[in-house]
């Protein structure tokens, strides 16, 4: 299923992953910076390590939307992914660990994770 409204919404979801992941790989700061996070050696490290997790998810999903045979597992798990980081930012906003602005990305990763299984059912249902 390569049309469709919801198929370039992941694909926009899967390049944005992408590249903001590889954003928060090169340079954690920037990243804690927006979501008024402590800017430690600590900090920096781990937020690095996510965004490098950010950065691998996002391209194995567009690789995987993009490719001659889209496997379901892939997407299955690309799902997982954002609706775990959507989890994980709130957790951190309710422990005061970032502000407030940060549910904006956990919103973002919530509804993406939404759309990604929404898409897995619809394109498991057409087969």
């Amino acid at each position: 299923m390569r049309t469709g409204v919801l198929y370039w919404v992941l694909l926009i979801i899967a390049v944005s992953t992408l590249i903001s992941g590889l954003i928060q790989l090169i340079n954690p700061s920037f990243v804690l910076g927006i979501v008024s996070a402590e800017q430690t050696a600590t900090a920096r490290h781990f937020f690095g390590i996510v965004g490098m997790f950010m950065a691998l998810f996002g391209g194995m999903l567009l690789q995987t939307l993009m490719g001659a045979g889209q496997s379901g597992i892939v997407i299955l798990w690309s799902g997982a992914q954002k609706l775990g980081a959507s989890a994980a930012v709130g957790i951190g906003v309710l422990n005061h660990i970032f502000s407030g602005q940060a549910l904006a990305v956990a919103g973002f990763d919530f509804l993406s994770g939404l759309l990604i299984f929404a898409y897995l059912w619809k394109t498991s249902a057409a087969r």
